[in-house]
């Protein structure tokens, strides 16, 4: 059986990509549709630091991934109308979470995010766009 966190989901259709100016710096984000598929309506989401969510795929998403350290990363997300922020995540943390399966969904490298330079030192590197 495979992981759920490691599932494949189908891509979404975008409906928009807009810069969510509630953030700072503004974050990328998108409003999608999802087709409603296995894996895509009622589900755990397994997030960083012992949250899970459950429920459909997120219609409205965004997320920034900020290298601090070696293996220490600032991450700011937005999951429909929920937004959260992570201070001091690990690459394992980030990997096993529900971040991987609706990145790779977007078309997204989330290894480019997590080997970006240490500190962030270029903003847009750590932005998912």
């Amino acid at each position: 059986m495979i992981s759920p966190i490691m599932e494949s989901l189908p891509k979404p259709a975008i409906l928009e990509s807009y810069v969510e100016r509630a953030f700072q710096p503004p974050m990328p984000a998108w409003r999608m549709r999802w087709e409603p598929t296995q894996g895509t309506t009622e589900r755990r989401w397994y997030l960083p630091r012992h949250l899970t969510l459950t429920g459909p795929a997120p219609e409205r998403f965004g997320l920034t991934v900020v290298r601090r350290g070696t293996d220490c990363y600032s991450v700011s997300m937005i999951w429909d109308d929920i937004n959260l922020n992570w201070t001091d995540l690990t690459r394992v943390q980030i990997l096993t979470s529900a971040f991987t399966p609706i990145l790779r969904a977007l078309g997204r490298d989330l290894w480019q995010l997590l080997n970006q330079a240490i500190d962030g030192a270029t903003a847009d590197r750590a932005y998912v766009a």
